[in-house]
């Protein structure tokens, strides 16, 4: 009995240790987020944020571009071509805005548990 308490308290401490984000508190760099998913769509700024673009709840909002905040050089996201422009929206400063050959998508900063 002893055996299998211990074995669940082993359990317990360890299981929450193996999901993806956890223990990843505040702001997530640009491994955590390429390990939590490999193929994610992301933008790194130069002062080492991460935005990550996929949620669906971004486009549930209504935003409107606030200030021009980069240009997307080589190697600053995974996605998005060099010389997208990226806006910060004003309604909710965490989520930006790309623009490139007339397209529009958001991301939105990526953050932990």
């Amino acid at each position: 009995m002893k055996g299998i308490l211990a074995l669940l308290l082993v359990a317990i401490f360890l299981l929450p240790a193996c999901s993806p984000g956890a223990g990843e508190g505040g702001l997530l760099d640009k491994r955590q987020v390429l390990n939590m998913n490999p193929d994610a769509d992301y933008v790194e700024l130069e002062n080492g944020e991460v935005y990550t673009h996929g949620a669906e709840w971004v486009y549930e909002k209504s935003l409107t571009k606030g200030a021009k905040i980069a240009e997307v050089e080589k190697g600053m996201a995974s996605d998005l071509p060099v010389g997208t422009i990226l806006y910060e929206s004003k309604e909710i400063p965490a989520i930006l805005i790309s623009e490139y050959d007339g397209k529009t998508k958001r991301y939105h900063l990526a953050m932990g548990e």
